[in-house]
């Protein structure tokens, strides 16, 4: 999954104009992501509640209702008085930044939608043990993807952001119907499971208690990448701040992804009095020191200047301008698979309001510390918003930290 993200800022930078495209494709994918952030959570409430034919068909309804949420919620966004509000009045953006914007969330209308039934149907594959499957899903997303956007280099005139938008759809879309196939004789099995009658049903009214904070949750933490764009936008060097904003995200994401996916590992592991905790938190530790690592061992050496020229086709000024903000970021890496594993513990003991608070603790330190450091220091853009990623995401592991050790059974630590 980490790797679309390189995949089509290099493609972007390598075409006309890139400053304008790439700053105008990193404002679109984060407010498409904020729209799509209720549906985030899905997979790991799939795994958590479908257990028989009741439970699937409750949660199968409930996802349907928040994909047409966040579709007329796309939909909205393209109504010219509210993106108008929200381009200029809000993010500050140029004409050129906002019009190319505009093009990329119209081609992006069906995206979060599609991202919520794939993950619903790939909770189901990963609590049947089917980790494969999804793995499939993810390669067919990421070929028609890189299939999609090569015809339309070399088949069409598009702005690289509308080219990136079109092709990230498509690649959802495709991966989605990839994993419904795949899904399908799981999806028997759960219909003809008999319901489990020692358990609560999966009433309207329980579903919202639980998914509320997880969505919440994701809402609040897609929420920061508007907000930190509101901050560059009004920082020295706001341009290239924007356009090297993506490239950073997605570099680090690459090495992140281990931690998202860990969340999910540890609540079908995990099991139902956390018998495995131990395990899963040495290989973790395990995990996070060696993809962090990596990174470092990347940022802080010459490697650094042919991946970001090379590998994302920076110009030499702007993969110097990128190098300082990639290396203050360091520590997110071992931070997401630490993180992930820390919600998985709270959400395994039905303690998803913490996972909420974690999340508010460091969206709200993220936005004090870019506020305080653009205010009183007026760096650049990028490097206020690397300082605030880094530090807002430890404050919120310190809060699990803490909440994990008043949680956690005395039982697992055994």
């Amino acid at each position: 999954m980490a790797a679309e993200g390189p995949l089509l800022t290099s493609l972007i930078a390598r075409l006309d104009d890139p400053k304008h495209n790439l700053a105008a494709y990193g404002v679109a994918t984060a407010i498409a992501m904020i729209i799509e952030s209720p549906i985030i959570m899905m997979l790991s409430a799939s795994i958590a509640l479908v257990k028989d034919a009741p439970s699937y068909h409750a949660l199968r309804g409930f996802i349907i209702k928040l994909n047409i949420m966040v579709t007329v919620g796309m939909l909205l966004t393209l109504i010219p008085p509210i993106f108008n509000f929200i381009a200029f009045s809000l993010l500050n953006l140029s004409p050129e930044v906002g019009e190319l914007m505009y093009g990329c969330l119209a081609a992006m209308v069906l995206w979060p939608a599609a991202i919520g039934f794939r993950r619903f149907w790939q909770g189901l594959l990963i609590r049947a043990h089917q980790t494969r499957k999804v793995a499939i899903g993810t390669i067919v997303r990421l070929l028609t993807m890189f299939l999609s956007a090569m015809f339309m280099v070399n088949f069409t005139t598009l702005h690289g952001t509308y080219i990136g938008g079109i092709a990230l759809t498509v690649g959802v879309i495709c991966e989605s119907i990839a994993t419904r196939i795949m899904a399908h004789e799981t999806i028997i099995a759960i219909r003809n499971e008999p319901a489990h009658f020692t358990e609560a049903p999966l009433t309207n009214k329980y579903m919202i208690s639980y998914y509320t904070p997880l969505a919440l949750t994701s809402l609040i933490g897609m929420a920061s990448m508007p907000i930190i764009t509101f901050f560059i936008g009004r920082s020295p060097m706001s341009l290239e701040s924007l356009a090297v904003l993506p490239i950073i995200e997605s570099f680090v994401f690459i090495f992140r992804s281990v931690g998202f996916a860990y969340q999910e590992v540890g609540l079908a592991l995990l099991g139902p009095r956390n018998e495995q905790n131990k395990p899963l938190r040495t290989f973790g530790v395990t995990v996070g020191l060696t993809t962090s690592g990596i990174y470092s061992l990347l940022v802080f050496t010459p490697l650094i200047h042919p991946v970001l020229s090379g590998l994302y086709g920076l110009s030499d000024e702007l993969a110097s301008f990128a190098v300082l903000p990639a290396r203050i970021v360091v520590i997110l890496p071992f931070l997401a698979i630490s993180f992930a594993y820390l919600r998985s513990i709270m959400m395994n003991n039905r303690r998803n309001a913490i996972v909420t608070y974690s999340t508010m603790i460091e969206v709200g330190g993220m936005i004090a510390l870019i506020f305080l450091t653009v205010t009183l220091f007026q760096p650049v853009g990028i490097i206020a918003a690397a300082i605030g990623l880094s530090f807002g995401r430890l404050g919120a592991q310190w809060f699990l930290l803490w909440m994990y050790r008043r949680v956690m059974p005395a039982r697992s630590e055994q």
